[in-house]
């Protein structure tokens, strides 16, 4: 501890001078101190990039969505009303406890450089208490349930946020990251969606136009403080970045006719429903009981390639989880190994998988299918709650970075798919990256 003895006057004023000299050198070494223990992780997760993604087989149907609202994406605004609601299953009655801790992104979902105590108030490491065993199940599980902001835990600042749930006594143990985002809307964005692209004219792809208008914000180098990012259907494995306006006209960004924003059409989703083991329901043939699981097997499915398009009123991959006879669908819908299988010569350049968010929209092992000679199909079982669910087939070309619809499901214009344009603000000397202004355009219907 800093002592000094004044003897006069001018000692005395030494003294305060290097006592206010000792307080500040405290300050900036305890900073310097708490930066430094903060420093590997973020340096380490500065170079992972987060996705809703599932590291254990008995987690089961994680949901990120608004709560209380059908069909969302998961996008709350900062300080307002909506809450994130995160819902999963473990496959047994005797799980652990389970805690969560909140990290802040950047635009492309890699950790801001931000401390916990710049974009949140309350305390991290939060004990999931919302929890109930299944009732009336052949395959025992626990659902958990989440809602974003709460009492324990808030956000301060906008943009992108990775949900890291772990065991409660073991934090290294992460069983699943949920992503979502926290949005200031500071801007107005119009979009539209066309089959007359700058590639071909009502055929395979789809063009995405949109303007930003600034209405409670002054952006002056749009070209250098925006990121801009562009997907379809939830699933960021097609992103587009690196968007650069076409023309700037006062406070009007205009985005036209530009090639990075042109993708493949693609197909109206499949789909499935077997809320009950009572009769089959959609695209199921047999449904039976072969101790322990039920077991749904569906029609064999062909390729659509070559199809010409027919329309469909799908949920752009979403699933729903429902079961008929039952008051929580939460806790009483069943387990059932979902056998999918689809008719195809055997593709030596590439893989089959099934796309979707079943899978949390994630081509890995987990979603590809394996071929059957004998049946001359591409097979898959995959456990899945009762309910409604959306998928497609894709292909995977070896070697290649993305899938693609074009041998098994076919691109065709008329597909009413949703394309999600985030825009993200950060000057030069911010920190972080805002997320001001979210817009998902097409499918039924446009949404803000």
């Amino acid at each position: 501890m800093y002592v000094c003895k004044p003897v006069h006057d001018l000692h005395r004023m030494a003294c305060m001078w290097n006592f206010s000299f000792y307080i500040m050198y405290t300050y900036i070494y305890i900073l310097t101190v708490v930066t430094l223990l903060w420093m590997p992780c973020g340096f380490a997760g500065a170079q992972e990039t987060f996705r809703t993604e599932i590291f254990r087989d008995d987690i089961k149907s994680l949901e990120i969505k608004v709560d209380g609202e059908l069909l969302s994406e998961p996008f709350i605004e900062l300080n307002g009303n909506r809450r994130i609601k995160i819902i999963f299953d473990a496959l047994h009655h005797s799980s652990g406890r389970f805690a969560y801790s909140v990290i802040h992104c950047d635009a492309d979902w890699k950790k801001s450089a931000l401390l916990p105590i710049e974009y949140m108030k309350g305390f991290q490491h939060v004990t999931i208490e919302d929890f109930a065993n299944s009732m009336n199940t052949m395959t025992h599980y626990t659902n958990y349930q989440v809602f974003f902001p709460n009492e324990e835990m808030q956000l301060t600042v906008s943009g992108n946020y990775v949900i890291q749930v772990y065991e409660e006594d073991d934090m290294e143990n992460i069983i699943f990251t949920a992503c979502f985002s926290v949005v200031e809307p500071l801007i107005a964005i119009d979009a539209s969606i066309s089959g007359n692209t700058d590639i071909d004219f009502n055929k395979a792809h789809q063009q995405v136009d949109f303007t930003i208008n600034q209405t409670n914000i002054n952006i002056t180098y749009p070209q250098n403080d925006l990121k801009i990012f562009v997907y379809r259907n939830n699933d960021r494995n097609d992103i587009r970045t690196d968007i650069q306006p076409s023309v700037v006209i006062n406070k009007q960004f205009l985005y036209k006719h530009n090639r990075d924003l042109i993708f493949e059409a693609g197909n109206e989703y499949r789909r499935i429903e077997f809320p009950t083991h009572r009769y089959n329901g959609m695209g199921v043939e047999k449904t039976g009981f072969y101790n322990p699981y039920y077991h749904v097997t569906l029609f064999r499915e062909r390729k659509r390639a070559a199809n010409t398009y027919l329309y469909d009123q799908d949920q752009n991959g979403r699933f729903f989880i429902h079961c008929s006879e039952c008051q929580d669908p939460d806790t009483e819908a069943d387990y059932c190994v979902v056998h999918f299988s689809l008719e195809s010569e055997f593709m030596h350049d590439g893989d089959i998988h099934i796309a979707g968010d079943l899978f949390n929209n994630i081509i890995d092992g987990r979603s590809r299918m394996e071929y059957n000679t004998e049946t001359g199909s591409y097979e898959k079982p995959v456990m899945l709650k009762q309910g409604l669910y959306n998928y497609h087939y894709v292909f995977v070309a070896k070697g290649a970075a993305k899938a693609t619809l074009n041998e098994t499901e076919g691109n065709f214009f008329e597909t009413e798919n949703e394309y999600t344009i985030a825009v993200y603000y950060r000057p030069m000397g911010a920190r972080y990256d805002r997320l001001i202004g979210v817009k998902t355009a097409g499918g039924n219907q446009d949404r803000p």
